[in-house]
């Protein structure tokens, strides 16, 4: 067994999907036969399209790309409910092989021509392992399983906005063919079919990603210069010599300024690369600012319910929401200030077992206090609770805002709460390899080799993911769980890799247990057991529809 699972990883973590999946929709369609909540417009509105009628129902806000699916699909599944709930099963599936590639793909972007551990002596790349199991681990994520057996845009748009991010690793920005930028732009115009903020994920988040890679191509990058060096540092950026990314664990606040100067200055100074590498993404803007300006508005429909706004919250919010579904993974950096306190024994577990070995960098005085500030700020005069969270005691977001409505002072005490969650969340991403090979591996403020671990993500990175999801979810009053899916998606795809379950160690030939991803495992299955035998099972009744069931989601 443990030879087929590191042998055929992709495979089995395909099949385990499939079987998890088709016995959710199974569940779901035998309990709740009849479109619920959101489904009472989307089934009807695919129904219209699959009958050749485009009426559009003006309470529906996003574009009409799902109904467009099922409509060219109807000869294959029908136009039923069931039918076409399972095309969102169908594409749960597919996000297992489309996130194992995206992994690979960005593993190779590390290792280049590096051979991997394990693979001269035994033929079996072990890495595989890890990304099929963090693929899977992916497609378990609560709020997108939670959805695969109803019919919503959810699943679809992001399959489309992943498939964009994958087709844009494929090649270096520099050299990419016309064909490979058309390819670009086409799978992201699709992408807007389904979510109007995919806009931030499918142009300006690979957009900057490239514009950053082709800036670095050919360059000597500063890693970690003094603060001495900076002036220097600005100068060789407007030469166009070198430009500044740091690695995530050498980073301070210092560092992610002069990471955005030092890329302004590089940008200004070749412009006409810039546009040529940002030439798909601009179109993407290009169309997506005709549509507004034709619409009138973001959104299709109900626009006096979704109109913009500045929601800084949103970006609070965000920290206990991945903290909370990716706990597994934050153990290691929550313990590390205690484990050299912990009996040898249990140090041994803790590090290897949950990666809490790697030096943890502790947020400054200075850092603690502007994100309180800011935080209490933002809460303050920005708190916004929309009708809809209010209205609609099925969502579990309604019960969140009633404990922070609780009590004034909530809403200010959990801030600290946000900023503990900030700090493990990046933490995660700054993680070395556990094991020997990661206690090996000491913390330099030199140039970092980037082949040490193809995730370790860059000053370069946190930037522009930060960036693009402020843009894509500040401008939403409404604070809706499955708004934080690609985010959420991004930042995980990006979490350093770690021993492989089942793999052997090259160190020792010991078989490694990656304690991590199975708890990560463990962790999503029970989360989507607890919130699916709630939804199918604790049903209750409101006196105003005495008799119709009312069932509890995201």
């Amino acid at each position: 067994m443990s030879f087929l699972v590191r042998a055929y990883p992709g495979p089995l973590a395909l099949s385990t999907i499939i079987n998890l999946a088709y016995t959710w929709f199974s569940c779901v369609s035998r309990e709740v036969p009849e479109p619920y909540l959101d489904e009472y417009f989307h089934v009807p509105q695919a129904q219209q399209y699959c009958n050749g009628d485009y009426t559009w129902d003006p309470k529906i806000t996003t574009p009409p790309g799902l109904y467009l699916v099922s409509q060219l699909l109807k000869p294959l599944l029908g136009c039923d409910t069931s039918s076409l709930r399972i095309l969102n099963t169908i594409a749960l599936c597919a996000l297992v092989p489309l996130s194992y590639g995206i992994l690979r793909l960005l593993r190779a972007r590390g290792h280049q021509d590096a051979t991997p551990s394990g693979v001269q002596s035994t033929g079996i790349d072990p890495t595989r392992l890890i990304d099929a199991h963090s693929a899977l681990n992916i497609a378990l994520f609560p709020p997108l399983f939670f959805f695969s057996a109803l019919y919503y845009t959810d699943i679809l748009s992001t399959v489309l906005v992943l498939g964009t991010y994958g087709y844009s690793l494929r090649d270096s920005s520099t050299t990419r063919s016309i064909a490979g930028r058309v390819s670009i732009a086409v799978i992201g115009f699709m992408a807007l079919w389904f979510r109007q903020t995919n806009i931030f994920w499918v142009a300006i988040f690979p957009a900057g990603l490239d514009v950053i890679d082709a800036l670095n191509k050919g360059k000597d990058s500063n890693t970690n210069p003094g603060p001495r060096d900076a002036t220097t540092l600005l100068r060789n950026s407007r030469s166009g010599s070198s430009m500044y990314d740091c690695a995530l664990q050498d980073a301070g606040p210092q560092n992610y300024i002069l990471f955005v100067l030092s890329l302004t200055m590089a940008a200004l100074r070749k412009p006409l690369l810039v546009l040529r590498i940002a030439s798909p993404y601009i179109a993407l803007l290009i169309m997506f600012a005709g549509f507004v300006i034709w619409n009138g508005s973001v959104v299709l429909g109900d626009k006096s319910a979704h109109t913009a706004t500045v929601h800084i919250p949103q970006m609070l919010y965000i920290w206990p929401y991945i903290a909370f579904f990716s706990f597994p993974l934050l153990v290691g950096p929550l313990l590390r200030p205690v484990v050299p306190f912990l009996p040898k024994k249990l140090q041994t577990i803790v590090n290897d077992g949950l990666n809490a070995s790697t030096i943890s960098t502790m947020p400054t005085f200075l850092v603690s206090v502007v994100f309180s500030t800011f935080g209490l700020i933002a809460v303050h005069f920005n708190t916004i609770i929309h009708p809809y969270t209010l209205a609609d005691n099925r969502h579990y977001v309604f019960y969140v805002f009633r404990i922070i409505r609780h009590h004034p002072a909530i809403k200010y005490l959990a801030v600290p709460v946000y900023f503990v969650c900030a700090w493990l969340v990046l933490q995660a991403l700054a993680s070395q390899a556990s094991g020997k090979e990661g206690t090996e591996s000491k913390r330099d403020h030199g140039p970092t080799n980037d082949k040490a671990d193809h995730r370790q993500p860059r000053v370069s990175f946190i930037t522009i993911w930060l960036a693009t999801t402020a843009l894509s979810v500040v401008t939403a009053p409404l604070v809706e769980p499955r708004y934080f899916i690609i985010p959420w998606i991004i930042w995980r795809l990006h979490v350093p890799c770690v021993p492989a379950s089942l793999s052997r160690n090259p160190l020792d030939g010991k078989t490694v247990y990656n304690k991590r991803l199975i708890l990560e495992t463990i962790w999503l299955l029970a989360i989507n057991a607890a919130v699916s035998y709630t939804f199918l099972y604790r049903t209750f009744t409101w006196p105003s529809e005495p008799g119709k069931l009312q069932r509890f989601l995201w």
